[in-house]
């Protein structure tokens, strides 16, 4: 199976044991405090990521094996959440293992329903990025 779909299906599992939407927003904040913190030279080089609600910085490296790593950074706790789930899911993957895996774990998680609209397209903003630097990485 493929590597990035099966972190995505290990996350929703996780967010599915809690019934709560309370503890899933939680457990999105504990993923928060895991993203590393992007330093200010860092986000200087980083790619500024369009149509976030908050402000979203993405470094993407082609490492020596083929993969491909990704470095976030946001100004929003939760949003460090959320790319802390996407640098699970996406991060050390190939091109196409990455454009093979639709990011659908918002929906499959029931994380949709705690964000309003304007978070989700920023979700959805944020995984384009990826799949467009994946696409341009193959």
């Amino acid at each position: 199976m493929n590597p990035a779909c099966e972190a995505q299906d290990a996350l929703i599992a996780d967010f599915e044991e809690l019934d709560d939407p309370f503890f899933r927003y939680e457990y999105l904040l504990g993923l928060a405090a895991e993203l590393p913190v992007m330093s200010e030279k860092d986000k200087k080089r980083a790619a500024k990521v369009e149509g976030c609600q908050s402000s979203v910085w993405m470094i993407v490296e082609r490492n020596d094996d083929g993969t491909l790593s990704f470095a976030f950074e946001s100004d929003t706790l939760i949003v460090r959440g959320i790319l802390r789930v996407m640098q699970i899911v996406f991060s050390e993957r190939t091109p196409a293992d990455i454009l093979n895996c639709p990011f659908n774990l918002p929906a499959r998680a029931g994380l949709d329903d705690l964000f309003e609209t304007q978070r989700r397209n920023g979700m959805r903003a944020i995984a384009s990025a990826i799949f467009t630097q994946a696409e341009r990485a193959r």
